[in-house]
């Protein structure tokens, strides 16, 4: 064997394994995907929440709207359960109504006013969550 063929064979087995540098990119790498598919299934709990979250607010306002198209001296003072066939799409989902007369303490001249209460509830892994909008309608108001 002569020189160059020497020079050659320890060229070649410096060139067999991997640099500190590839094998921190790769963990760097394997420690990104891990870190993603770690993160699905909190992502997944917070889209659904949202979700819930939109439904209930939409199935509020929809029942306040409906209120605001009755006129006021139609308005009756009630308190009932919400018959939107929305609430199924939330889990063990239900809503209420509620309609009184304004508040002494609010309404201090006696106007003719009422207070319109919606809540939207729902269970989530054994805790009550709810949205409640509140909101006055008076006579002369809104589509009066």
């Amino acid at each position: 064997m002569d020189n160059g063929q020497i020079n050659l064979k320890c060229q070649m087995s410096n060139e067999r394994g991997f640099s500190l540098v590839e094998s921190m990119i790769v963990i760097a790498i394997i420690g990104s995907i891990v870190f993603l598919i770690a993160s699905i299934p909190n992502s997944l709990m917070l889209i659904t929440k949202s979700r819930n979250i939109s439904l209930a607010r939409e199935i509020a306002v929809k029942q306040i709207e409906d209120k605001r198209q009755i006129s006021y001296e139609n308005l009756v003072n009630d308190n009932s359960p919400i018959t939107d066939t929305r609430l199924s799409l939330l889990p063990q989902g239900s809503g209420n109504l509620i309609i009184e007369d304004c508040d002494s303490a609010v309404c201090t001249n006696g106007e003719p006013v009422k207070r319109v209460k919606t809540t939207v509830s729902w269970v989530v892994e054994g805790k009550t969550q709810k949205v409640t909008l509140e909101t006055m309608i008076g006579e002369g108001g809104i589509n009066q």
